[in-house]
């Protein structure tokens, strides 16, 4: 479990307080400026706080030290490579864990399986798509078998497969291999399927609760200058203009079906 504690960074974040837990999934969100990046950062122990504290397992970490544990995943892949060679990539950091080199054969195949680069293996990185390569990165993470993944607008400069690609693979990570993921995003499309979203403004957490009740919070989130994804907009609409929608409905799925609720009831 991951905890931060009365966290503050000068005038970047102020008494940030928010828990992690082993295996869950949230959803940080907000503007430009708001801190989020910042808040990864802390989180891996790449920047110390300037107050508060950062609890592992119920532990202080100290300061200056970086969290092995912890995977950050970065906006551009590029920047993330170490290597031509794409097995070297995964191998990586692996080899400067000193294991064994069967150790390292074994977690590296699986780790590129996980991302469908297994049988392009052969092909320098630099040939990959920008997806391709985002998912490079994320092999060679989960090949340290973290026991958490931040991703940081990790699908910003990708194109729309290769960010939906992602967005499977990281729900997979979590739900198969109990990865906890910490997803931040100024896109809320994007960390949706969080089971706790934190909004962010200007260092400060404005809001915080359940995806369901996002859409109660339209006026915040106009006001920060970001939208609800279109099915909450949808849930939105209708509850303002008096249908009786469940808050529970966050899918196509479940939204179709609470509108054809709503025309059966109107028959």
């Amino acid at each position: 479990m991951i905890e931060l504690k009365h966290l503050s960074l000068s005038n970047i974040l102020t008494n940030i307080n928010i828990t992690f837990p082993e295996g869950g999934y949230i959803g940080i969100a907000g503007p430009n400026g708001s801190g989020k990046s910042s808040l990864a950062r802390i989180i891996k122990g790449i920047q110390d706080p300037s107050r508060g504290e950062v609890y592992i397992n119920g532990e202080i970490r100290p300061k200056g030290k970086v969290s092995s544990g912890i995977g950050l995943l970065l906006s551009s892949p590029e920047n993330q490579l170490v290597s031509s060679s794409i097995e070297e990539d995964v191998a990586f950091g692996l080899e400067n864990m000193n294991l064994p080199s069967l150790e390292i054969a074994k977690r590296t195949e699986e780790a590129l399986k996980l991302g469908d680069l297994w049988e392009l293996r052969d092909i320098p990185a630099h040939h990959l798509s920008a997806g391709q390569q985002q998912m490079l990165v994320i092999a060679g993470i989960m090949a340290m078998q973290p026991g958490y993944l931040i991703i940081d607008e990790g699908t910003s400069m990708i194109d729309p497969q290769g960010r939906v690609t992602v967005l499977d693979a990281v729900k997979k990570i979590n739900r198969e291999k109990g990865v906890g993921v910490i997803h931040i995003s100024h896109d809320l499309s994007e960390i949706i399927v969080a089971r706790t979203i934190f909004i962010l403004d200007r260092g400060n957490v404005v809001w915080g609760g359940e995806p369901s009740k996002l859409h109660h919070q339209e006026p915040l989130l106009r006001g920060l200058g970001m939208e609800l994804p279109p099915l909450l907009k949808l849930k939105s609409l209708m509850i303002s203009s008096g249908y009786d929608i469940s808050d529970k409905a966050m899918t196509a799925e479940e939204m179709a079906d609470e509108v054809i609720k709503v025309i059966s009831r109107s028959v």
